[in-house]
């Protein structure tokens, strides 16, 4: 069975005589009967009662064109739906992020993105990092929205959205604490001795970054308590239970119990890039690569309000 099988039968249903369906189809009259005939055989029963004028159905035939009129018609709604798709008219784009990211993130690029493309669902997928990458290389989500660098285990191409400040988080003042740059205050990470914090379990991004900064300065500091929330450990410094370096997006979606202190990390602050990553450029859809764009356009400018 093929569709042409299907349009021939039902063009010659329509005019009831086989030359007329022959001119409207482009072809021959007796090529046409041939291959009607040829159907009638590979299917064991008679579609058209030839006997009549004009030719009639048989029953067989009546079930046929019924099933054929449903089968070309799913057809057709079928490539009109992958052409919207393609088009990016349709479709679901599965971006997988952490649950704080996704709290951040949504409000201010979804409205845009939904206005621009309401026949588009977005859907997410909350996690930690390390399991996000993973699921960006098996294909569970279309785009990752991570910090950078990633870990490196998937191969990925990967797009910068923008750069966020670290920011360490004390219940108390700090007594290394110098003034930067227009009033700012920062401390150096070197300075603080065998101060507690309260961290991130391994696997998660901020994790990764703080022990990289540990490293840097040769700390080696006690944990006075692990977690899988930034804005737990941001909670939790902001009534001395440690110290602890958390994203700046964390302080505008955390409430903490008490007002904490917060420094830069060096004068110049210390920054990590969080980006988009995905399997190959060349395979996202115009609504994927336009989602990426306007994250960039929203926190190319976006400014931190604490």
């Amino acid at each position: 069975m093929n569709l042409r099988e299907y349009q021939y039968v039902l063009k010659v249903a329509q005019l009831r005589n086989m030359t007329k369906a022959a001119e409207a189809l482009f072809i021959t009259q007796p090529s046409l009967s041939h291959y009607i005939a040829r159907v009638e055989e590979e299917l064991g029963v008679q579609l058209f009662n030839r006997l009549t004028t004009p030719l009639s159905l048989t029953p067989a035939g009546e079930k046929y064109v019924e099933t054929a009129r449903m089968i070309l018609e799913l057809d057709s709604n079928m490539k009109k739906e992958l052409t919207e798709i393609a088009k990016g008219k349709k479709g679901v784009i599965t971006l997988g992020m952490s649950h704080a990211r996704a709290s951040f993130f949504l409000p201010y690029f979804l409205p845009a993105f939904r206005k621009k493309y309401p026949g588009i669902e977005v859907k997410t997928v909350e996690n930690r990092s390390d399991l996000l990458e993973e699921a960006v290389a098996k294909g569970r989500c279309d785009l990752g929205i991570l910090p950078f660098p990633t870990t490196g285990k998937q191969k990925m191409d990967q797009e910068v959205i923008f750069r966020e400040e670290l920011l360490l988080v004390s219940g108390q003042p700090l007594k290394e604490a110098k003034e930067g740059k227009g009033g700012s205050q920062y401390v150096d990470l070197g300075d603080l001795g065998d101060c507690t914090f309260s961290l991130l379990r391994k696997g998660h991004g901020i994790r990764t970054a703080v022990d990289v900064l540990f490293g840097k300065y040769g700390l080696h500091p006690r944990k006075i308590f692990e977690t899988t929330s930034n804005e737990t450990a941001y909670r939790l410094a902001s009534v001395g239970m440690g110290l602890a370096i958390v994203p700046e997006t964390t302080i505008v979606l955390s409430g903490a119990v008490e007002k904490p202190y917060l420094y830069s990390i060096s004068p110049e602050g210390m920054h990590w890039e969080i980006g988009a990553v995905f399997l190959k450029r060349e395979l996202l859809t115009n609504a994927q690569k336009d989602l990426i764009q306007l994250l960039q356009e929203i926190f190319s400018h976006w400014e931190r309000h604490f």
